[in-house]
Order: structure tokens, then C-alpha cells, then sequence
């Protein structure tokens, strides 16, 4: 295992980290990876237009000997070039972001036939949500089509999203948080899209069990995007995503700074991630009382409202349940590369039987898993 980044006192704690969780998962000896670190700062040279910077940065990543790249290092928000997809296409290895910033989503798009000519495989906006979440909701409009028989049934689709504190992510989900109150949310309306307010529209939604009911509130998610551009035409009458954390002081917080502070302020990533930063010690202390509790709820209703399907997915840590949905795609990539055509992909894009997979390793640890179907 090879972590690419900046900082190698960060590494270390990743690695430190990553090895005490694997000692604790099991009562028998685990298997211990060998974890080296590759300092690499791209993002400097990407601004700078450095031409030489990709072919170093090639061979940079070559020289490891790398089987695939997972891409992890956000926010992704304002942030424009593929750089490093268009590095595995040139070195013809599998790749998997968890890119939650739908222009660059489709941005890696556009590079699909590059990568089919080269024979490599590519899926983003994954991880648990984005990722899983659209695998859930293809999952729950399949199981209605397959009730009601009719492939052309349109849906009616909302996505409710519920974290404790940063769920153990730490900086980078709050600092996407801040970036994205600034940001439209995409929703889908009578099949066309539409730009909404975020942190708009409240609804109350029940996560179930100690979760309970969440005031949850628009909040843009690529999943609403990646699934416009993946399923059928007419499949998707309406889709909205919405979002909620905990304490709800945090949410009162996001609301009051979406009302007052300046979008230019709110939109300048390096701003809002040294906020984040300074507020950590304080969000960390709040984290241990909250705990780091990830909750995901798809409600999916047919047109003539007769045919429902709820499918409810929680974990106890959401920095545990990326990992374990990231590492889902990635190894269906590297071993179903004879199943799954090369090019870029949507996550509902690939096959039933991918998706399948990827839901069953992602249920491994779930504390709550229902999928319920209602029809008439």
C-alpha cells in the first residue's frame, strides 16, 4: 500500500492509524500490509501549468509499480483537471475517486473513450455517498421494475443523508461542507434539472433505530447527477439529496453561515479548509460525545405512487464505511476487468453483478440494513 500526499508526519499518523485498526479487528494475527509513503503535492504544479510536471509525475507514479490508484485527496470542489486519471490512462492501470464535485465528475467522463482506446477501466464519485448510495438507489429502482414489470416506470427519488460530528473524517468533510453551502443543489424535477438553494427545503426523515428522526436539508451530491446521466431516460421523474450531522448546533451553524457569510468568502477552498483546520481541536472534542455514526436512507416511489422501496444502510463510522465502500470498487475493478468493459463510469453504470458485489461488501459492516418494498 502505497499513500500519496504532502505531508509526512500525516503519513505517519495514517499509517499508524491503518495498522492499530487492523490489530483490533481481529482476535487472530492479521495480515499486516507493507504501507510506504510517496511525497507528491500536485495541486501547485496543476495551477502553474508546469509542462513537465505531468511527465514527471507519470514516471513518478510508474516508478511504484502500482496495480491501481484510488484517489481520495479532497475537497474536490473548484477544482477543474483530471490530472490524475489521465495519469493511469497514460500508464493503463484502474482508477476510482471519491469525487464529490459533479463538473469534474463529468470532466473524468469525457476521457472515457481515451481510456477504453487504452484498455483501462475508471469509476467516479465513489466511496459510500457518492458511490454506494447511487448502487442503492439503482438497486431500489430495479427491484420496482422487476415487481411492476415495466422498464419505463418513472421514479420518484429522495436521498437523506445523516452524520454524526465528521463521522472520524476530520477536516475535509467540513471544509466540503462550507464550500457546498455556496454551491446550488441539483435536483431533478419532472425530469429536467433543477438548480435549488442549499441548505433549503427541510424535510424530517426516521434513520430508525437510535438515529431517529433527522431534520435533514438540500445539500448538492453528484449522486443525484451521476444517476441523471447513468439510468434510462424517463426512469427519474424527481431526485433530491439531502443531509443532516450532529449536534444540531452544527446544522443551526451551517445555516447561519450560508445566511451571512459572503459566497466569495464561503467558495475560496483554501479559506475554508485552514477554517476547518482551526476549528478542528474544537469539532474533534464534540466528536466524542457524538460519536462518528453514518446513516443512509433511499426512498424510491413509483409514478402512480402504488410501489415504494426504502433501503436504509447505517454504520457506526463513517471514515471506516468509506474505506470499506472505496476498497468495494476498487477491488471489482481488478477482478472482474473480463465483466466490466473499459472507459469511465458512472457508479450505477456498471453491472448488476458489480453492483451486487459492492453492496455485499459494504453490508459486511453495517450495524442496520433493510431493504423494504412496498407494492400494491
Amino acid at each position: 500500500l502505497i499513500l500519496g500526499g504532502r505531508s509526512l508526519s500525516s503519513f505517519k499518523e495514517s499509517k499508524s492509524r491503518i495498522l492499530s485498526q487492523l490489530k483490533s479487528s481481529s482476535d487472530e494475527k492479521p495480515f499486516l500490509p507493507k504501507i510506504s509513503f510517496l511525497q507528491l503535492n500536485f495541486e501547485e504544479e496543476e495551477d502553474n501549468n508546469n509542462n513537465n510536471f505531468f511527465t514527471n509525475l507519470v514516471q513518478l507514479v510508474k516508478s511504484c509499480g502500482a496495480d491501481a490508484m484510488v484517489h481520495t485527496a479532497g475537497p474536490f470542489q473548484t477544482r477543474t483537471k483530471p490530472t490524475l486519471l489521465e495519469v493511469c490512462i497514460e500508464l493503463g492501470i484502474p482508477y476510482v475517486d471519491v469525487c464529490d464535485e459533479p463538473s469534474l465528475c463529468a470532466t473524468h467522463k469525457e476521457l472515457s473513450l481515451l481510456a477504453s482506446e487504452r484498455g483501462i477501466v475508471a469509476v467516479t464519485a465513489a466511496g459510500i455517498w457518492p458511490g454506494a448510495s447511487a448502487l442503492m438507489t439503482a438497486q431500489a429502482i430495479e427491484a420496482l421494475q422487476q415487481e411492476s414489470e415495466n422498464e419505463e416506470e418513472s421514479f420518484d427519488i429522495t436521498m437523506s443523508f445523516f452524520t454524526a460530528g465528521t463521522g472520524n473524517a476530520g477536516a475535509t468533510i467540513v471544509s466540503a461542507t462550507f464550500l457546498l453551502l455556496c454551491q446550488p443543489a441539483l435536483t431533478i424535477f419532472n425530469g429536467m434539472k433543477v438548480d435549488k438553494d442549499p441548505w433549503s427545503e427541510a424535510l424530517d426523515i426516521d434513520f430508525r433505530g437510535k438515529e431517529g428522526i433527522k431534520t435533514v436539508r438540500l445539500l448538492d451530491n453528484p449522486d443525484v447527477f451521476t444517476l441523471n446521466e447513468s439510468l434510462p431516460k424517463g426512469t427519474i421523474k424527481s431526485l433530491s439529496s439531502r443531509f443532516a450531522t450532529s449536534p444540531s448546533i452544527w446544522n443551526q451553524l451551517f445555516g447561519f453561515m450560508k445566511q451571512t457569510i459572503p459566497p466569495s468568502i464561503l467558495g475560496n477552498t483554501g479559506l475554508m479548509q485552514n477554517l476547518s483546520l482551526f476549528s478542528l481541536p474544537i469539532i474533534r472534542f464534540v466528536d466524542q460525545f457524538v460519536g462518528a455514526t453514518n446513516s443512509m436512507r433511499v426512498d424510491v416511489t413509483s409514478d402512480n405512487k402504488k410501489d415504494k422501496c426504502t433501503f436504509l444502510v447505517t454504520h457506526d463510522d463513517l471514515e471506516q464505511c468509506v474505506g470499506l465502500a472505496t476498497a468495494a470498487f476498487v477491488l471489482e475493478l481488478l477482478d472482474s476487468q473480463e465483466i466490466i468493459s473499459p472507459g469511465v463510469y458512472y457508479p450505477a453504470e456498471l453491472p448488476s453483478s458489480s453492483r451486487n458485489r459492492i453492496l455485499q461488501q459494504v453490508k459486511k459492516d453495517a450495524i442496520v440494513w433493510n431493504f423494504d418494498t412496498t407494492t400494491t
